[in-house]
């Protein structure tokens, strides 16, 4: 594994470092409004949450979560349980994952959610960081 060092904004003295590689996160800027990359993605979701299935359009994929439009109301704090698949050019990439609602929104006239993902040990953690990377290479 690579590490990459970020310069501080401040001065020219290293303060950080980032380990790199498939599903390291990738930053938009540095300094005191750091964000991590969130990739656009084109894919589809089915979501069961509350005891329903509801497909849906993911928008954008970060390391801790992901963009989710659909015309069904979700409730915030939900716990939900996702199907992610990734359509590449030449191939599709598919994971299960598990989160919250975190954010609720209106997009092009559909409704729109942050969805915060959960990691209940390495192996989800593992397939967070792989869909991320996935995101990232389609």
């Amino acid at each position: 594994m690579r590490t990459v060092i970020l310069p501080s904004t401040r001065d020219s003295q290293p303060k950080s470092t980032f380990s790199s590689g498939p599903g390291a996160p990738i930053f938009e800027t540095n300094g005191a409004h750091t964000r991590i990359y969130r990739a656009p993605v084109r894919a589809i979701a089915c979501m069961k949450v509350e005891g329903r299935e509801i497909w849906g359009q993911v928008l954008d994929v970060g390391p801790g979560g992901c963009a989710f439009k659909t015309e069904s109301t979700l409730s915030e704090g939900s716990a939900v349980e996702m199907r992610v698949t990734i359509i590449g050019p030449e191939n599709r990439s598919v994971a299960e994952v598990t989160g919250v609602i975190r954010r609720a929104g209106e997009q092009d006239g559909r409704k729109c959610y942050g969805i915060e993902f959960h990691a209940a040990d390495t192996e989800e953690r593992n397939a967070l960081q792989w869909l991320y990377g996935q995101a990232l290479s389609a």
